[in-house]
């Protein structure tokens, strides 16, 4: 079973490799240094993924356009790639299984602009080819404000639309946000509702474990107890929105 001293070693670990490449280059270059932060993020979801799930980054396409660039890619190894060199990836919507998108950090006109950015990508993938799919948002540091307005931006942004849905957001080292269908605490009840979390130096550990599981729901729902730490992360909820209004 894991615990929460196992999910703040997480993010002691990711706060260790997050600034090597910036300890070298400093300001020289900000693309490399932003590379290599998506890249530890990558090597931490390889060791917990099946071999048949890669990862990687680069594009999809669809019959009429292309998406932009996407940080972190995950795909079924299975299904045919349009190209694929190293970790760059040109991929067809029916192979996509997860996008993710990293940031350095996020104040709230950044924050904006990347669910914006992350919104268009699922929809882009999620018109040509409907599937279950994780797309999610990750941020090393979090320079946002009020819980009340990430979360109105969170909806603002997706619109109402399924299309559009972003499932997990993590901000720095504490808060999480995840999009749930049915109610985590009644799974009867259908909510469509964002849930907030103040979750100390842990939120990097729910959000990697938590893509985990959309990727592999059948494995982790069955095992919940050894993916997650005993204390329901409930008890820590700050926010919530809904999808619609009601």
């Amino acid at each position: 079973m894991l615990t929460s001293n196992y999910f703040e070693s997480l993010a002691a670990e990711l706060d260790a490799l997050k600034n090597k490449v910036r300890n070298f280059i400093q300001d020289k270059h900000w693309q490399t240094d932003g590379e290599w932060k998506e890249s530890v993020l990558r090597a931490f979801l390889r060791r917990n993924l099946p071999k048949s799930i890669q990862i990687g980054s680069g594009f999809v396409i669809t019959e009429r356009e292309i998406s932009k660039q996407i940080d972190i890619l995950i795909y079924d190894s299975s299904k045919p790639l349009l190209f694929q060199d190293g970790d760059l990836v040109f991929a067809p919507p029916d192979a996509v299984l997860g996008v993710l998108e990293v940031k350095t950090s996020c104040d709230n006109t950044g924050f904006k602009a990347a669910v914006e950015d992350l919104c268009n990508k699922s929809e882009l993938i999620e018109t040509w080819y409907p599937a279950r799919r994780i797309f999610g948002l990750f941020s090393y540091e979090d320079q946002t404000g009020d819980i009340t307005d990430i979360l109105a931006t969170v909806k603002a942004v997706v619109n109402g639309r399924f299309s559009r849905i972003i499932h997990l957001v993590c901000l720095g080292h504490s808060r999480f946000i995840r999009y749930w269908n049915v109610d985590p605490i009644n799974e009867k009840r259908l909510i469509d509702r964002w849930h907030a979390y103040e979750l100390e130096r842990k939120a990097s550990g729910y959000f990697i474990h938590n893509v985990i599981e959309g990727i592999c729901p059948d494995s982790v729902s069955q095992h919940q107890r050894l993916w997650y730490p005993k204390e329901s992360k409930e008890l820590n909820k700050i926010g919530e929105i809904s999808l619609r209004d009601t």
